[in-house]
């Protein structure tokens, strides 16, 4: 039998079984933090004074994460928006004034007449900047369709298991991303989280099997499924306690169970929704954990379940998630919108370093979306052309429990920041070749000995004192051979390796072609996009920043005279709210706003107004 689900936890878990209970649940919390003013009308003091001025030379300061703090965010000086839409986010069509993001119609099927009065009024298709033609609504509810599902039923249809009279659904665009959300479901999915309190001892009746009673969890090993069975107080009939939310949202009612009680207890604590995608600063966010609610003044003592037994579908937190199915829940999330538009995702090929001058930061960044050539040859050798936008994924959990959420979303910005930054120096990478470390310096081109006892590596026979250095002799040369095989191949000794004079190992990947993708030819400044992950969240972020800007801080050069535009020293930062995958509607708007990113960023611009504006400039 073969298998196609690769790493996908479907099926393994029946969320109707009990089990040792797992960790408790992560609350979902957000960076929250109020951001420096930027200095707008000159440059920043630490730019221009101090012993050591300079952004470089601050960032080789820091030692360690917490180093990190709101003067290091201001030296960036960045300007900071506020939260918005993705119809602000983007600006609108040149020839109609229209929106790139799609209009909530095209969540809905088109019906007869709407299909002829669309191929009656289809003339040229508008084409992208690749050449190809743009996606258009029918291609977009293909994809959006699959989003509509409830998560319980897709993730039923993963396992192939039936379900009723109801028909399995055609998972096909979006079937890994059902696969990713489902195992963020074991780790993130609490809404049916059922804690059963131990069975009293003294309980236990003759009768009783003894082999049925709920054993302990021992140093967190999993047990067999077949030897936990159901305490006597659950009934085996009963359903799953859900999570009811109010009429008017601001209550939610989460069923637990007393320990010295044989009825579940119903407890109300003032929250939100567990899929809330309102970023809440993690000081004021309430509570999501049964056995830690607080009613009233005074905290409740903390419920014990850990000898207990669990119904639910999680088998663990959000903390103990690995990161990399985050990764791949919103990166097979992007896909399918990507594929539409002849953008592929893949990452660094090699390692994503943000050069400060001479010093080089790694930075964060999962992944990228690259532009396919149109030749076909090319692409088979693995050619890319961009980037488009990046993809950046963190495991931080649990914002403001260390008491400083200001010092955790300063640090998580500025992570942020730092893959923007790399997105941008290689977007203006565009027409350059790369100008290696060392490139045409005598210490990379002249051969040099310092004449040491002993010889150079390698060619010494043994230590000696003497001034001379001893030679090694040469070895006799091999018959040069027409044909040469695979035993004539050999790897050059260190000593060799250390005789070749060249300069430092390039950073640019020689089969990508830099271009900066989507950027308005008639405006100097460039806007770059990011998709940034949390917990299972996505939101978008935008930064517009001017070449003089990247200039400073690639090369620690400032312009010899004010630029025109005295907005350059300051890039701009636009973000929308965070988006719960988990949730049927925030995911189909989540979906709605990025295809319209994508769409703005491979439109095809008008090739005259471009040279008129590369003329003027």
């Amino acid at each position: 039998m073969f298998n196609f689900s690769g790493g996908v936890l479907a099926g393994q878990h029946d969320s109707q079984k009990e089990r040792p209970p797992p960790s408790r649940p992560t609350p979902v919390t957000f960076p929250a933090l109020t951001p420096p003013e930027p200095s707008l009308t000159k440059l920043p003091p630490a730019w221009t004074e101090g012993p050591s001025p300079g952004i470089s030379a601050q960032f080789l300061n820091l030692k360690k994460p917490s180093d990190v703090r709101s003067d290091t965010l201001a030296l960036l000086n960045i300007t900071f928006r506020p939260q918005c839409d993705f119809e602000t986010l983007l600006p609108p069509v040149s020839k109609d004034g229209s929106s790139y993001v799609p209009p909530k119609s095209w969540l809905e099927p088109q019906d007869r007449e709407e299909l002829e009065a669309a191929s009656a009024s289809e003339s040229t298709p508008d084409l992208l900047s690749n050449a190809r033609k743009a996606p258009d609504r029918r291609d977009f509810y293909t994809r959006a369709k699959e989003l509509f599902f409830k998560n319980e039923d897709a993730f039923t249809n993963l396992t192939r298991k039936g379900y009723g009279s109801q028909a399995p659904l055609r998972l096909a665009h979006f079937r890994r991303f059902w696969e990713g959300l489902d195992n963020l479901a074991y780790y993130w999915d609490c809404s049916v989280d059922e804690y059963l309190p131990p069975k009293p001892e003294n309980a236990t009746s003759a009768t009783e099997d003894p082999k049925q009673s709920v054993p302990d969890t021992v140093n967190g090993a999993a047990h067999d499924e077949k030897a936990v069975a159901k305490p006597a107080i659950a009934s085996v009939e009963e359903p799953r306690k859900k999570a009811k939310t109010s009429a008017d949202g601001n209550e939610i009612l989460n069923a637990t169970t007393n320990p010295t009680d044989t009825a579940p207890i119903k407890r109300t604590m003032p929250t939100t929704p567990i899929f809330s995608s309102k970023s809440l600063p993690a000081r004021v966010a309430p509570s999501r954990m049964p056995w830690n609610g607080k009613s009233g003044s005074g905290p409740e003592k903390h419920e014990d379940f850990s000898k207990g037994s669990y119904r639910g579908l999680r088998i663990g937190n959000g903390a103990e998630m690995p990161d990399q199915y985050r990764l791949d829940c919103v990166r097979s999330f992007l896909e399918p919108i990507a594929w539409s538009f002849g953008v592929t995702f893949v990452p660094h090929r090699r390692p994503p370093v943000l050069n400060l001058e001479k010093v080089r930061f790694p930075v964060r960044m999962n992944t990228v979306g690259w532009r396919g050539p149109a030749d076909r040859m090319k692409a088979r050798q693995g050619w890319m052309e961009g980037p488009v936008l990046g993809v950046q994924c963190r495991p931080d959990t649990n914002f403001g429990s260390t008491g400083n959420l200001e010092a955790e979303s300063v640090l998580d910005l500025t992570r942020e920041l730092g893959g923007m930054f790399l997105l941008a120096q290689e977007r203006a990478r565009e027409g350059k070749t790369e100008r290696r470390a060392g490139e045409g310096k005598w210490w990379t081109t002249v051969p040099r000995w310092g004449g040491g006892p002993g010889g150079e590596v390698g060619e010494a026979t043994g230590a000696s004192d003497d001034a001379s250095p001893a030679v090694a002799p040469k070895a006799e040369e091999k018959p040069s051979r027409s044909r040469l095989g695979s035993k004539d191949r050999r790897r050059p000794t260190p000593a060799e390796v250390w005789k070749i004079l060249r300069p430092g190992n390039p950073l640019w990947d020689p089969k990508i072609v830099y271009e900066a993708i989507g950027k308005d030819r008639s405006d100097a400044w460039d806007e770059v996009f990011m998709v940034s992950s949390l917990n299972h969240h996505i939101s978008v972020l935008k930064l517009r920043v001017h070449p003089l800007y990247l200039q400073y801080l690639t090369e620690g050069v400032l312009p010899e005279h004010e630029p025109s535009d005295s907005q350059w020293k300051s890039p701009v930062l636009q973000r929308t709210r965070w988006y719960d995958l988990f949730s049927m509607e925030e995911r189909t708007e989540a979906m709605r706003g990025i295809w319209g990113v994508i769409a703005y960023l491979m439109r095809a611009q008008d090739q005259a107004k471009v040279d008129v504006a590369m003329k003027e400039g």
